[in-house]
């Protein structure tokens, strides 16, 4: 998305980063008949369902192409019928730590932080639909970053695979692979740690 590549240009404005707060709380439609017994995709611990992997990945993939990989993580979730619910997945990055939100049994306004010696940084969406955000200075001056009329955000994606795929750029691809297997990785850490795991029960 323009507005997240502006966000890594940007984030050095605010100086030594020191917390991150990501948070994407959305109550789910399904929720209610999972409540009931009804478990569909987003809910089955047999299809990774959860709110790790449905909606709190967009926040892990975001913090780890901001900063890259952890030194530790430590998930704590609520669990309903083998599958977290909600969670808050909590990062160590040495001289800073942060936390990411993700809910599907419950909302809360969607606001994301990032905290520096310098300044805050606001962003006010999902950061998977993110179109601007706000740095607030610590002299009280504050700046807005908008994109206009900006197309859906899937958009921007497949151009980039076809500029990849044009360019032969062999090189940021792999940059982007090695990017998901650190989510992965770390995604896979959280759900052993709270032991939501795949079996093969019926």
């Amino acid at each position: 998305l323009p507005a997240f590549k502006k966000l890594k240009e940007d984030i050095k404005r605010i100086g030594n980063i020191k917390i991150m707060n990501f948070n994407y709380s959305q109550y789910s439609s399904r929720y209610d008949a999972f409540k009931q017994g009804t478990i569909l995709p987003a809910f089955d611990y047999h299809k990774s369902g959860g709110a790790l992997m449905d909606i709190n990945v967009y926040n892990v993939n975001a913090i780890i192409s901001l900063f890259g990989q952890p030194v530790s993580i430590g998930y704590m979730a609520n669990i309903e019928n083998q599958i977290d619910t909600s969670g808050i997945l909590m990062y160590d990055y040495g001289s800073f730590k942060g936390i990411s939100i993700g809910a599907k049994d419950c909302k809360a306004p969607i606001i994301s932080t990032i905290q520096g010696d310098k300044g805050v940084i606001k962003i006010d969406k999902p950061v998977n639909q993110m179109t601007g955000y706000q740095i607030i200075f610590n002299d009280g001056t504050e700046e807005i970053y908008r994109v206009d009329d900006c197309e859906h955000r899937l958009y921007y994606e497949f151009i980039e695979f076809i500029r990849i795929i044009d360019n032969n750029d062999y090189d940021f691809a792999k940059k982007m692979l090695e990017l998901s297997l650190i989510v992965a990785k770390v995604m896979n850490e959280a759900r052993n740690q709270e032991k939501i795991v795949f079996t093969n029960d019926n």
